[in-house]
């Protein structure tokens, strides 16, 4: 897909990917008033509940999603429904449980002899929505040395793996991009279609 970020050769920061999210996400509410996306984030998480959240964690966050949440602490209905999570729902129960039932159903147990169990990676969901179809999550094994972790997304049924937070919003947006310029495909189409449609009328009246 062709990268339409603020930036060229993917310099972009989260910060400026967000804002290009949410300037696409509002383009395409205008022509798709049902698409299920939130365009307004939480206000910005205090230091003593990012400080909370890790110790209940037993580790600190991804240096970007920590920003992240001192700057929105969570964003209901970011993508596809999915919103991404404040401090107080990351490592819950329910979303871990969620995201194992996942992993085991996109990786079963082979049954050929001989073979080596899939080793789980240990995953902490970020993002989810409320059918669980649509989940993002970090893979803590993936840990590098500037704190960072891959993300882990399952779309619509379809697994991928980003490198970063920063690289998974820019599959966001170039998913947005995506759906924006078929959407102009689209307009492109009518139009067309209509032009013929008053060609063909002229010319029956003629």
């Amino acid at each position: 897909m062709r990268e339409t970020s603020p930036q060229s050769d993917s310099q972009a920061t989260w910060q400026e990917l967000l804002q290009a999210i949410r300037r696409r996400q509002t383009e395409l509410m205008r022509q798709r008033p049902w698409r299920d996306s939130g365009l307004v984030p939480n206000p910005s998480g205090r230091e003593a509940q990012l400080a909370s959240v890790e110790a209940r964690l037993g580790f600190v966050l991804p240096p970007s999603y920590r920003a992240f949440l001192a700057n929105h602490d969570g964003w209901p209905r970011f993508y596809e429904g999915a919103g991404l999570l404040g401090s107080r729902e990351l490592g819950r129960e329910k979303h871990l449980d969620l995201v194992a039932q996942t992993f085991e159903s996109c990786f079963p147990p082979s049954d050929a002899p001989n073979s080596k169990p899939i080793s789980k990676p240990s995953l902490l969901p970020f993002g989810i929505d409320s059918a669980g179809t649509t989940l993002f999550a970090f893979d803590l094994d993936s840990r590098r040395d500037d704190g960072e972790c891959e993300v882990v997304a399952w779309l619509n049924e379809v697994g991928v793996r980003r490198c970063d937070f920063t690289s998974f919003l820019r599959l966001v947006l170039e998913l947005c991009d995506a759906e924006h310029a078929e959407l102009r495909r689209e307009q492109a189409t009518a139009d067309a279609d209509e032009d013929s449609s008053q060609l063909l009328a002229v010319a029956a009246i003629a």
